[in-house]
Order: structure tokens, then sequence, then C-alpha cells
């Protein structure tokens, strides 16, 4: 998705459903913990030291009767952590309830098990997270003077254990940490863990490694006054402070990677979980800070999901480190997905027609569609053709979509036959989609006074009969305000969580599937207008919510005891929907970078460049010029790309009707894919669902995947492949098959690799 033409400022959305949630006082408190003994060291303090069995020990680190959190860590005699700030939560609820003091109530300690129960205080006052009608925080007015109080029915439990994994040819030792918080009158939704970890107790000298759009894929720290953040920052914005914390599993990789000189450490967690993390090397400190919000219902208990923290010893060279790096990969995404019970997406050879006023499905059909089945493409995605702004009051543009139907401007019939011919050239039709609506398309039913040049949609089975019907349509913020993101006061974002919103968005979709014949979603804003949302109830029981319509409750002040409210993750509900959405038929595609589905979003070509082995299942943008200036040659890196299975784009110009690599405009031949490209794109398609279990070869000579008996290898220099023993290989490019012990590659070719049984 173009941003420059999607959008002229940042954006946001709006949803909701509570079934069987009981309501939480709204004094109920939020999670802090007492912040950590500054620097550099506090006195008295007392550090137990435990080791597993496994070799990994660990410091309990006590000040008086007060529990820190955790110390240095090690395996044998190798730090995993300075230790210098303890590793610990903060708890703090959204009512301005802060957690501190805490202290180990009971404890159980052997060789393959910590077991703390943590009793603690609490202390009120400051602001809330709950917000005013007038979109200002609340104030918890409580007594200031007051000291911290026992909160005698809270605890909060702390279980680590050693753990032990191979991961691809290498032995990880280290281990799995997990928070339990319980407690009658002190509801919380959120747990932040905070940890840093640096091989060697030291940040300088590692390598940090983490797809992302907004900073190097792999950071080195060399030197202590390096500063290093995830954090998304836009100076072109008026708001420059866009994303802070981030959605660990579905925004980015679902793991840390850090490569030091001799050894490398990893940290996940092992179940699919609503996570947003925030990863820093501070300016002017030597540590590497791994900030993790573990999130759910606001409610009286939350379970973290285990953390495991893993080190393997050995020194790698950057092809042995790529490789370390995809077998964390693979294990991470193939738990997730099985945890979820989602389907692995696989990316393939793709074809974008986007445009952003009225389509021509006439030409669509006749003149984009043949060349781009000519380029070899197995997916063609298109923009949002349901109902929106554009297409049906010609305002705005198609992302703000106003009903899940196909708009009458763009034919149902027209989309059919496009999609049913796309498949009889042995392609698929995704869509482009999102979970929220257009808030302009909402107004128009609101109708009041005689029509006036505006053409009314029909209410008999469009999603006002589903909104009209549903209990929480939409997600609702803090001050109770419909949900848009950045993107107000364009988007309502849809309640996922609500049955009835739920059932309809994915009827439509489905009939889009059964009777249109669309094959592929692209979810916009998967991340910030629906994975990453929290639908805040600020009245759980709806009896109270019409105070407006009753005259003698208009001028009220507070009560003493606030009434019961609520937080609903949409995390969950976003992963189930598009686990449904898949169950229909489609393959799902986000707007983002995370684990699941293939992804359509990322930095330039040139952001890329140096780690393209991380950037697999992602679409690309293929720029000669720009490889051109940067002094490598773009044949070499169009094959690179393929053989690590990132995809470059084919778009369909709309004004030139050509197929271009640049979006937007045919700048001159060079964006044109000539017949070279357009093989290895049929090349890539014949041996695509063969290219798992990645490893890169010695000096980058190529990237061979292995299954069973077969083989897939990619070559990018000329070089002697030994086989496994006598061998048919085919060369893919060239069509040509022979017997043989070993395979002497040529650079640019691709073999398909069958061991003869004996």
């Amino acid at each position: 998705m173009k941003d420059a033409n999607r959008r002229k400022f940042l954006l946001g959305t709006l949803s909701g459903f509570f079934g069987g949630v009981i309501g939480i006082l709204n004094r109920g408190r939020q999670t802090v913990a007492a912040p950590a003994k500054s620097s550099p060291e506090t006195p008295n303090l007392f550090r137990q030291v435990i080791t597993f069995a496994n070799g990994i020990s660990l410091e309990l680190v006590t000040h008086n009767d007060e529990f820190l959190g955790i110390g240095q860590i090690k395996a044998g005699n190798n730090l995993l952590r300075s230790g210098r700030r303890p590793m610990f939560v903060e708890i703090c609820n959204p009512s301005a309830v802060t957690l501190c003091n805490y202290t180990i109530a009971q404890q159980n300690i052997t060789s393959i098990l910590v077991q703390l129960k943590l009793s603690m205080h609490y202390r009120e006052g400051g602001l809330m997270e709950w917000m005013l009608h007038t979109v200002r925080n609340r104030y918890n007015t409580s007594d200031w003077t007051a000291e911290p109080q026992k909160a005698t029915d809270t605890v909060l439990w702390l279980e680590i254990r050693p753990v032990t994994r191979s991961i691809g040819d290498r032995k990880y030792v280290g281990l799995s940490y997990q928070y339990r918080y319980q407690s009658q009158s002190i509801p919380i939704y959120k747990i932040l863990d905070r940890g840093t970890w640096e091989l060697d107790g030291r940040a300088v000298g590692n390598e940090f490694w983490m797809r992302n759009s907004f900073a190097p894929s792999i950071a080195p720290i060399n030197s202590v006054e390096e500063f290093y953040s995830t954090e998304w920052y836009l100076p072109s914005a008026k708001n420059p402070n866009v994303f802070q914390f981030i959605p660990l599993q579905t925004a980015l990789q679902g793991f840390t990677f850090t490569s030091g000189r001799s050894d490398t450490l990893v940290t996940w967690a092992t179940k699919v979980s609503h996570i947003r993390s925030l990863f820093e090397k501070p300016h002017g400190v030597d540590e590497i800070i791994h900030w993790h919000q573990h999130c759910a219902d606001l409610g009286q208990e939350l379970v973290t999901s285990p953390m495991e923290v893993l080190w393997a010893p050995g020194e790698l060279d950057r092809v042995g480190q790529t490789n370390a790096y995809e077998a964390v990969r693979e294990l991470v995404h193939e738990t997730l997905h099985t945890d979820i019970g989602m389907r692995r997406e696989r990316i393939t050879t793709y074809g974008l027609i986007e445009q952003w006023d009225n389509a021509n499905f006439k030409q669509y059909t006749e003149v984009a569609l043949p060349k781009l089945l000519e380029s070899g493409v197995k997916m063609v995605a298109l923009a949002n053709h349901f109902q929106n702004n554009m297409n049906t009051f010609g305002v705005g543009n198609m992302a703000c979509t106003i009903d899940l139907k196909v708009a009458d401007s763009v034919g149902e019939e027209n989309l059919r036959n496009f999609c049913h011919k796309t498949k009889a050239g042995g392609a698929i039709v995704q869509m482009w989609g999102n979970t929220a609506l257009s808030t302009f398309g909402l107004k128009q039913w609101e109708r009041n006074g005689a029509k006036n040049r505006l053409d009314y949609l029909p209410k008999e089975g469009s999603i006002m009969e589903a909104i009209e019907r549903s209990q929480d349509p939409f997600v609702r913020n803090p001050s109770n305000a419909i949900e848009a993101d950045h993107y107000t006061p364009v988007f309502a974002v849809l309640n996922l969580r609500d049955p009835v919103i739920r059932e309809y968005w994915l009827k439509r979709w489905k009939q889009a599937h059964d009777e249109i014949g669309l094959e592929a979603i692209f979810l916009d804003s998967s991340t910030n207008l629906s994975s990453d949302k929290f639908h805040f109830i600020q009245l759980a029981d709806t009896s109270l919510r019409n105070a407006t319509s009753n005259a003698q409750q208009l001028f009220t002040y507070r009560p003493a005891k606030n009434s019961p409210s609520t937080i609903l993750s949409q995390y969950h509900a976003h992963l189930k929907l598009m686990t449904e959405m898949q169950t229909i038929g489609y393959r799902y595609c986000g707007e983002d970078i995370g684990v699941f589905g293939v992804h359509r979003t990322g930095p330039s070509l040139l952001a890329k460049l140096n780690y393209l082995p991380l950037w697999m299942d992602c679409l690309t943008d293929f720029d000669t010029l720009t490889l051109q200036k940067a002094g490598v040659d773009p044949n070499d890196i169009f094959f690179r790309g393929l053989a690590y299975r990132m995809m470059w784009y084919v778009f369909w110009d709309i004004k030139t009707e050509q197929i271009s690599f640049n979006y937007g405009s045919v700048r001159g031949d060079f964006d044109k894919p000539n017949t070279w490209h357009i093989s290895l794109f049929k090349v890539f398609n014949k041996v695509n669902d063969l290219m798992i279990n990645r490893e890169i070869l010695p000096n980058e000579q190529g990237v061979v995947y292995r299954t069973a008996r077969q083989q897939v290898l990619w070559a990018f220099h000329n070089f002697n492949f030994k086989l496994p023993g006598s061998s048919v290989v085919r060369d893919e490019t060239t069509g040509k098959s022979w017997q043989t012990h070993r395979l002497q590659a040529i650079k640019h070719h691709v073999y398909y690799v069958t061991t003869i049984e004996r």
C-alpha cells in the first residue's frame, strides 16, 4: 500500500463485544511496580545465586526485605545480562493504582524450578488511563499524604525454569520465566516486563537483529554513545511520535536475536499473546533494554506468556549468523502458528492494480490482466472495490469502506468476471480490506429532512442493520470516543469481539469468495486498526448507558463508588478472524512485518539491501536506479531476493497501460520487467512449494532448500555443489536434466535436485 497516495495525513479506526464480561470496579487499580534502584549500585543489596541443572545461574536481588528482581544471569561463566538494572515488572492499573514494595512471601527453589510468591503494597493517585468525556485524563484524587497500603488480596507469582533446546544444528541452554497476577480488588490489563539483555554484560560488541521498518535490521553496537530504538519517529508529521510499543508477534518478528563476538542470545514468547514491545540501546548506557507489555482483558488475573531466554556458544561468520537466525525464526513462527491454529502463508509472484479513483474493469480484464499473467504472477491484487467513500459518494479515497458489498460503480459481475479469468489463467485475486468503516458512510444513515443530492444506500441487508443489532459495534478509546487511531475523523474501528459485527464481516467476505471468486485478502492497517486495539468500556452495565435520556440524571456528581468498567484486547479476535478467513478459503496478507501472513509493508529497498535474507515473505519494490546508485548489480539483487523468498511487486500502470516495477509510472525501459525477470518469476513458481528449510551456503555461494530427497539450489556464483549421492538434476533456468554426483552450478541458475534411492 502506497502511503503517499493513500493518505495525506496519519489515520486510525473503531470496534467491540463483551459477552460474559464481569464488570470491574472503576476504582480498579493500575499496574506499576516500584522502580528498580538506580545506578550504579544500591548499597546493602543481597544477591542470592541459584544454579539450574543445565548450567544457567541467576541472582535474586533484594534490598532489606524488598525484592528488586533478577540480577545477573549466566550460562557457565558467560554473562547474558549485566544485572545493573534488576529485571522485574512494573504494574499500574488504568485507575492509577500502582503496586510497590514487593516481598517474597513464599519460595520453592530446586535445580529445575524457582517459584516465588510475592506480596506487595499499593499506592493510589495521579493520572488515570481512563479519560473524561472532554478527552482529558481523569485524576485519581486519593490522599496524597497516604503511605503505601498492604495489598492483602493481591499476589504475584514468578516461575523460572531451565530450558535446553536444539534449534537447527545448534544447542541452546537458557531459562523460561512467567508471571501470574491475582487480585480481588486491583484489576489490571497489562504487566510491564522490564529487563536488559547483553552478551558479556555489555551492549558494545553485540549486534541486535530485528527486522523492522524504523531502524537497521541488523544494528551493531560499537560505542556506548550509540543510540538505537524500534520506536517509530516521523519527522514530517505534526506529531512525529508515531509508534512506541509495537506488538511483538503481529508487527515485529516474534523474537529477539543478539549476536555477540562468540555466542548468540535469543528471547521469545512461546505462546500467542498480546505483547507490546520496545527495544532500545540508550545513549551513554552499555545495555540493551527489552520492554514487554503483556496485555489481556482487564481482570482479576493475568498470566503472561512464558518468555524463553536461550544462549548458544560459538563464533559465527555472517552466513552462520543468518542461518542461525533463520532456524530460530522457523521455530518461533511454526510454534505460534500451531498455537493459534493458523495456516502458514507463503509469498508468491505478485501483481498489483491499485487505482485511487474509479476503476475501469473493462481495461483491467481485457488489457491489464493478460499482461500481468504473461509476466508470471500467481496473485493479482486489487484495491478496495467494496462500497467506499470514493466509488460510492465521490469523496475521499478507496481506503474508507462504507459496506462490505461490491459498489454499484464497480459492478459485482465485472469483479466476478475478472476473478474467473484470473483463475483460468492460473492465478488468484486478492482484494484490499480492513476492519474499520468510513465515518462519512455512517453519517449518511442519520437521515433528517429532505433528500438533497445524496443517493442514500438501501438499509435492508446492510451493515447498518448489523450495527443496530450489535451491543458494541465499535472499539472505544478511554474517553469513550469511537476509536480511529491516527485516522481521525475518517475511520470508525469495528469491534471484532462483537458477535454480530464479526458474523456480518465473515458473511460478506465468504460471499465474496464463494459467489465472486476472491481468494486472498490484504488487510490494511492490520496492526494499528486491528490486532493492537483495546476496547475501553466505561460502563460495563448497559442499562446505565442512556443517562442523557433521563432529565433527572443529566446534572449529577460522581458517586463515591464508580460503576463497573472493563477493557477488552482485540488481539486474539484479530488472529482468530484471519484464521476463519483461511477456513473460508482466503490467503492472508497484512500491512505488517510480523509472524502471521504475508507482508505488504516495510522500508525502502535500500534499507533492506544489506539484510535481504531477513525479509522473506515480504513484498518489495524493485528499483533499478536506486540499486545502480548504490553500486550493486540490479540483476544480482533481483535474483537474490527471489532466492531468499522476498517478492518483487509487478505494478500495472494505469496511464501507460504497461507493467512496471515502479509504482505510479514507467520512468524508462529499466522499470519494465524484461524476459529474464519474467523467466525467473516463472522458475520461482515452479520451485516455491519446495523452498523450505533454507540454508545459505558458505561464502554466500548460493541458497539451498532441502526436503527429504529433494533440493532446490539458487546459485549466486559459479561453484561445485556436492550432492548426497547419484542425483537427477534439472536446471530450471534452461529446462535441461541430467544425472550426476556433483553439480557444476552456474551463476544465476536455479536447480531442482532429486536424490536417487539406492
